[in-house]
C-alpha cells in the first residue's frame, strides 16, 4: 500500500474537506459564505467512511487523517469565536492522543470505565445519550456561532444550544477518563522503566 494510500479517494476527500475550512475563514464575518462552506466540508465527513468501506480503501492513516481533520476544522471555529477556545480544543487533541494511543478498539469499554461513559460510549455511541454527546462536540460551536451572528431564530437556538451543551459536558466526561488513563499508563510505564538499586 504504501504512499498510494495517499491518493486514496477518502483522503482525497479530506483534502478537499481541508481546503473548504481554509476558505471558510475569510468569510467568518458572513455567516451565509461561512456556513455554507464550512457546513460542506463536515457534510463531506459523513463520505469518507463511506467511500473507504465501499472501495475497500480503510487504512490507519486515513482513520488518523479523518480525526485530524474533525480537530483542526473545529478547533479552528472554536478559536475563531472565543480566546479561550482553545482550551477546548485542546482536550479534544489530547483525547485523541490517548484514544489514538489504544489503538483501533478505543471504543470498547471494560470495567474500570465509570458507568456514566460506558452509557454514553455503548454501541460505538448509537444511543440516546452518545448521539447528544457527539452532536455536542461537533454541533456546539456551530450553534454558537449562530447565536452569535443571530443567523437563527433565539428560542430555538437557545434550545438548540442547551442541548448541545449537555451533549458536549457527556462528552467531557469520557475525554478526562481517556486523558486520565493515558497518564496513569505513562506513569506506570516510567515507573516500571526505572533500574531498581540492588544496593
Amino acid at each position: 500500500m504504501g504512499y498510494d494510500v495517499l491518493i486514496f479517494v477518502p483522503n482525497v476527500i479530506g483534502y478537499v474537506r481541508l481546503i473548504l475550512f481554509g476558505a471558510s475563514i475569510p468569510f467568518f464575518e458572513q455567516p451565509v459564505w461561512f456556513l455554507t462552506l464550512y457546513g460542506i466540508s463536515v457534510s463531506l465527513d459523513g463520505f469518507d467512511g463511506y467511500f473507504a468501506r465501499k472501495l475497500n480503501q480503510t487504512s490507519k492513516f486515513g482513520a488518523w487523517f479523518d480525526v485530524v481533520i474533525d480537530l483542526v476544522s473545529r478547533g479552528g471555529l472554536w478559536c475563531m469565536l472565543y480566546k479561550y477556545g482553545y482550551f477546548i480544543i485542546l482536550v479534544e487533541w489530547l483525547t485523541f492522543l490517548a484514544t489514538h494511543s489504544r489503538g483501533p478498539d478505543w471504543k470498547t469499554t471494560d470495567e474500570e470505565f465509570p458507568y456514566l461513559c460506558k452509557l454514553v460510549m455503548a454501541n460505538g455511541f448509537r444511543t440516546p445519550l452518545g448521539v447528544i454527546a457527539i452532536s455536542g462536540v461537533h454541533g456546539l460551536p456551530i450553534a454558537l456561532y449562530c447565536q452569535q451572528f443571530s443567523f437563527m431564530a433565539p428560542a430555538i437556538l437557545n434550545t438548540i444550544i442547551l442541548i448541545l451543551i449537555l451533549g458536549r459536558i457527556l462528552a467531557l466526561r469520557v475525554e478526562v477518563f481517556y486523558i486520565q488513563c493515558h497518564l496513569k499508563n505513562l506513569l506506570l510505564s516510567e515507573e516500571n522503566s526505572q533500574p531498581v538499586n540492588t544496593d
